[in-house]
């Protein structure tokens, strides 16, 4: 039995990012805690390459695999009709709950997760019953067709999760709702166990940013045509079910961390209870960044500009290019250099590189893929972030430690980072500048200003590297979840 079990969702060991490289750390900084890893991702081929090494406290690792499925041609044995009632819960939301609902049905699913099967749940004629039921009391404008594919889209994946291997553990700590917290929940209830719940983003928040975008959710022609603020039928019923899993995991947490105050009241409107949310901000080894040197002698111009991150949509990488689009046209010798991994939305990234090229920036904006940032800060002027979303970037409080200034939008916890928290952290000064978000205009302006004004850009540099060795050292951080630990295991 390990001390501490991560249930991961679609990051680490398999996705490079701002939550991977925590939870790396985060298990080589306790050598001495025992951990196992249950990682969620969506299919077996998102398991090829592992990205980090493995610490050698990590004592066993399970994959979970949400759109991998196996129906076996048996006939039906193993009959679980209240299952469907389970269903049906998650599919009216949480304000059709009453008090105590889901915990009740949680604990008879565990006592029977030997009778839970595929052929059952999504081939018998009780299944097709729940489908019409639901059907029937709902909105029957919509196409039945369209309705029993997205039911069987959405329950599929939590059979999945309610049927997963779970090693025991003294704590589960889970690094997200969602799918990551359901799991977290069926194994504090399988092993009577506690378990902690930590969010960077807020997973119901993401969600809706991606609903409210997404392609692959059906919408009827008349919905897709017209303008309107409120999302289509289907949008919303995938809201609600991501909703649903945030509630769970927030009741049956012991303790709730986030990274600031922001996320905290995000998580309240959500349904958890402040009083078991405590803020335990990010950190960064001062150690790691303190040999990183400005390779700028203060007489020749500034002109390298980076980005760091994924090059995904909830980045806003095009506002960026358009942004340096600008920044080119008055300064020619600029270099842009796009650093992080490009494989996750391979369409997104084609998209960026047509941009790119329809803007003339072929000579000015490079995609490095994935690199050792050590080698590349002290090359970096400036670094740009324009995120619609965003929790509390590591990638700016790295970028602090080493005396770059900073250009981000006004998202998540980067104007605290930039400006300041509190009014002690703000006597310290801005260590960059905040930005509109899609306003590449703005940032372009900022970011010039930023490039020529050189008495401006060493306060600002100075001003980042106290604020992150003020309230942002890793071993504070460290020390935090160690005694969180010790609590609860």
């Amino acid at each position: 039995m390990s001390d501490v079990c991560l249930v991961l969702e679609g990051t680490y060991p398999y996705v490079r990012g701002g939550v991977s490289a925590w939870t790396h750390n985060l298990i080589k900084s306790l050598p001495d805690m025992r951990f196992s890893i249950v990682s969620i991702m969506p299919t077996p081929a998102d398991t090829r390459d592992e990205l980090y090494d493995i610490p050698p406290n990590v004592q066993s690792f399970v994959n979970v695999y949400l759109r991998d499925y196996h129906f076996p041609p048996r006939i039906l044995k193993r009959r679980y009709k209240k299952l469907f009632d389970f269903f049906e819960l998650f599919h009216k939301g949480t304000d059709h709950m009453e008090s105590g609902d889901l915990e009740r049905f949680l604990l008879e699913l565990m006592k029977n997760r030997n009778n839970l099967d595929l052929n059952y749940a999504f081939g018998s004629r009780d299944f097709w019953k729940s489908v019409h039921k639901l059907y029937a009391e709902g909105d029957t404008t919509i196409s039945f067709l369209d309705f029993f594919w997205n039911y069987r889209f959405t329950f599929l994946p939590l059979m999945k999760i309610l049927k997963a291997k779970i090693p025991p553990a003294r704590l589960y700590h889970t690094i997200s709702t969602g799918y990551a917290g359901v799991l977290a929940t069926l194994a504090k209830i399988k092993f009577n166990s506690n378990m902690v719940l930590t969010e960077h983003g807020i997973y119901t928040r993401e969600r809706r940013i991606e609903i409210a975008q997404a392609r692959w959710i059906y919408e009827r022609e008349e919905e897709f045509i017209k303008a309107r603020a409120d999302l289509g039928y289907f949008k919303v019923w995938w809201n609600r079910y991501f909703g649903v899993m945030s509630r769970l995991a927030y009741n049956y947490a012991d303790q709730i961390t986030t990274l600031y105050d922001g996320n905290r009241e995000f998580q309240v409107n959500d349904g958890a209870d402040p009083q078991k949310i405590d803020i335990i901000p990010n950190g960064v080894d001062l150690e790691r960044f303190k040999d990183v040197k400005d390779a700028h002698d203060g007489k020749s111009k500034r002109r390298t500009i980076a980005y760091v991150g994924r090059i995904v949509p909830i980045k806003d990488v095009k506002t960026l290019i358009r942004a340096c689009r600008i920044i080119v046209q008055e300064r020619p010798d600029v270099q842009i250099l796009l650093i992080g991994p490009q494989e996750e939305e391979s369409q997104y990234f084609n998209e960026c590189s047509a941009l790119i090229n329809i803007m003339g920036l072929q000579k000015n904006v490079v995609f490095t893929g994935y690199v050792n940032l050590m080698e590349y800060y002290s090359k970096i002027d400036l670094m740009l972030l324009t995120s619609i979303s965003e929790a509390q970037p590591l990638v700016i409080l790295e970028a602090s430690a080493c005396g770059i200034p900073f250009v981000a939008t006004d998202v998540g916890a980067c104007r605290e980072l930039i400006e300041g928290k509190n009014d002690e952290d703000r006597e310290i000064g801005p260590s960059g500048i905040v930005c509109d978000f899609r306003a590449p205009n703005q940032i372009a302006r900022a970011s010039l200003k930023l490039l020529d004004d050189e008495e401006m850009y060493q306060k600002m540099a100075a001003a980042g590297k106290k604020r992150v060795a003020k309230f942002y050292n890793q071993k504070d951080v460290l020390t935090a979840y160690s005694n969180l630990y010790e609590t609860y295991i």
